[in-house]
């Protein structure tokens, strides 16, 4: 687990960094003392699964980072670090997961951190395995955005990765991702999940594609979503 901590306070930094080693040594830790920083990186290509965000940086407003994060990597989860309880409510507008008040205890840190990782093994879904003329491929259905049809070959889209371009029906590999997935037009599967939003018959993938519904399976296709959401 790659985790990165945006606090101006170096000291506060390291308190949060001893405190996660001493839970387990499977994680690695980035400390950025500007957010801008920890944008920069992500915009490189490179993935965070958990952030802690202070909102009181020096010249900055954590919370407008924490929106560009997200904006930039709906799946990582962030823990706000700060010194008042003013923000909590714009927190949770971010879908942080938890937020915590200085000074926190290691306590505090862990009980945290805990709740990242509960969420990510009752998220966690069964790995999908694709063989692909002499080549196996292994997908997990919750990185992959979405699987379209090449004719005789099957593109699929994971998060912070090319397409892999497989030689395989598209029928046989969608059967193998559930359920869970809409097919949002004839040979295209969308995970919900990476849907930004649906304007009209328009769908806004958080990859930044788009994708206009066709008349007939438009009301479909916002049910299926709506049914989604609504049962998380």
């Amino acid at each position: 687990m790659l985790i990165a901590i945006c606090d101006d306070s170096k000291s506060d930094a390291e308190m949060i960094r001893f405190s996660l080693m001493d839970i387990t040594d499977e994680i690695e830790i980035v400390w950025f003392e500007k957010g801008s920083e920890l944008t920069e990186s992500i915009k490189n290509g490179t993935y965070y699964d958990l952030v802690f965000q202070d909102i009181y940086l020096e010249k900055e407003i954590g919370m407008d980072i924490a929106r560009t994060v997200k904006e930039l990597s709906p799946d990582t989860q962030i823990i706000f670090v700060t010194t008042s309880l003013d923000h909590a409510i714009d927190a949770f507008k971010v879908q942080a997961i938890d937020y915590l008040v200085k000074p926190c205890t290691e306590a505090d840190v862990v009980k945290a951190f805990s709740r990242v990782t509960m969420k990510r093994n009752s998220q966690a879904s069964s790995s999908v395995v694709l063989n692909s003329r002499k080549d196996i491929r292994v997908f997990y259905p919750e990185n992959v955005i979405k699987i379209e049809s090449d004719r005789h070959y099957t593109n699929i889209y994971s998060k912070n990765k090319k397409a892999e371009r497989l030689l395989i029906s598209f029928t046989k590999a969608a059967e193998q991702f559930g359920k869970k997935f809409i097919e949002i037009r004839r040979g295209l599967l969308v995970n919900p999940d990476y849907i930004e939003k649906i304007t009209g018959a328009t769908v806004i993938l958080s990859d930044g594609s788009t994708y206009i519904l066709p008349k007939a399976k438009k009301d479909s296709v916002i049910t299926q979503y709506t049914d989604y959401i609504t049962s998380q």
